[in-house]
């Protein structure tokens, strides 16, 4: 079961909203901590969301153990900024600060630029609302990425196929 390490539970939510088509998204922790909502749609944000979905922790401990099974298998993605390398590092980022989510948005308007509202609660308590474009976020992935290859010994390869 996790213990509530964000940079894996949000990964499993964005591989299955990935895999249903959604594109548009707002990312609820509700106020047990246990579970996740996602209000989503198949457009490019800013869209309507007609998707309701809802994760425990069970089910993401699930999803988790399937995606375990298959990473091996899996084709490295062409594009090294995808929602799934955003989603880990998004919680990477969390993790690493002992911040708690309350929310992640990419449905508002934003220009050219993707963009993606990080809402959380700092482990002094403070509340902070991060917008993140998507060159930022980018940079940030690149940095997880090498700190992953550095604790694994691989220089960074050892994550290949891993999303």
């Amino acid at each position: 079961m996790f213990r509530s390490k964000y940079a894996a539970i949000l990964r499993c939510i964005a591989q299955d909203i990935e895999r249903r088509g959604v594109k548009t998204f707002d990312i609820r922790l509700l106020a047990s901590g246990k579970e996740y909502f996602v209000e989503g749609g198949y457009q490019e944000p800013p869209a309507p969301t007609p998707v309701t979905i809802h994760y425990t922790l069970k089910e993401l401990d699930e999803l988790e153990q399937a995606g375990a099974a298959r990473r091996g298998d899996t084709v490295p993605a062409k594009d090294f900024l995808n929602q799934v390398q955003v989603f880990r590092t998004i919680g990477g980022y969390l993790d690493k600060n002992e911040a708690r989510l309350i929310r992640i948005t990419n449905n508002m308007p934003s220009g050219k630029e993707a963009l993606f509202k990080v809402e959380y609660v700092t482990r002094d308590g403070e509340h902070m609302v991060d917008d993140h474009a998507g060159s930022a976020l980018y940079d940030m992935c690149v940095t997880m990425y090498k700190q992953r290859g550095k604790l694994t010994g691989t220089g960074g390869r050892g994550s290949r196929g891993r999303g």
